[in-house]
């Protein structure tokens, strides 16, 4: 399978990613008014491209998936499959090196549940398992303690620290790059121990 062929439908049983819906749009407005979610992502992610939420959802299938920009899903508890909690994202797609990124942001209600670890850890193995990529990235602000801790959580060793990038805050700001590759992905499978890339 290829990415974009579909949306995913992805569940560990207790967390269930799906695509948005114009349902969502109370919880996602929610989500991306609260400036403490965002304070440290960048500034054009796409839910906030457009002042009207209901006009986010209805553009998203033609400007992101359709355009094979992004998937932007919804991340639910699998026991209450109709509200969003946050969003999970694959992004950044070069078919030619079988690399994606990923990335998520929850409402603050579900923050500390483990929720964004397990929602990087289902996109993982999506990636990995499913559309058969070979290198799956993810970028954090350096300050963003939290979101490291989920990617070390689920499994993505820290390969560059401290880099410049432009996340249109007026700025440069500093960023920690997390880089996994599918046969790190399998050799922490089975506890073998990765060393980090000087």
């Amino acid at each position: 399978m290829k990415l974009f062929d579909e949306y995913p439908l992805l569940t560990d049983g207790r967390i269930l990613l799906r695509k948005i819906v114009l349902s969502d749009a109370e919880a996602l407005q929610a989500l991306r008014m609260d400036q403490e979610v965002y304070r440290y992502l960048p500034t054009f992610l796409y839910e906030q491209k457009y002042e009207d939420v209901y006009e986010v959802i209805g553009r998203m299938d033609e400007e992101c998936f359709r355009t094979k920009e992004s998937i932007l899903l919804a991340v639910c508890l699998a026991d209450q499959p109709d509200t969003l909690c946050g969003i999970a994202e694959i992004y950044a797609w070069e078919p030619w090196r079988r690399k994606a990124s990923i990335g998520y942001r929850l409402r603050r209600e579900y923050w500390g549940r483990g929720i964004a670890t397990a929602a990087a850890r289902l996109l993982k193995e999506y990636l990995f398992r499913t559309v058969y990529l070979n290198t799956v990235t993810a970028h954090v602000m350096s300050a963003n303690r939290a979101s490291a801790a989920v990617l070390i959580k689920a499994g993505f060793p820290e390969r560059y620290s401290d880099v410049i990038e432009d996340w249109g805050l007026g700025v440069p700001v500093l960023v920690d790059k997390y880089v996994l590759k599918e046969a790190e992905d399998l050799s922490a499978e089975t506890g073998m121990r990765m060393e980090k890339m000087e």
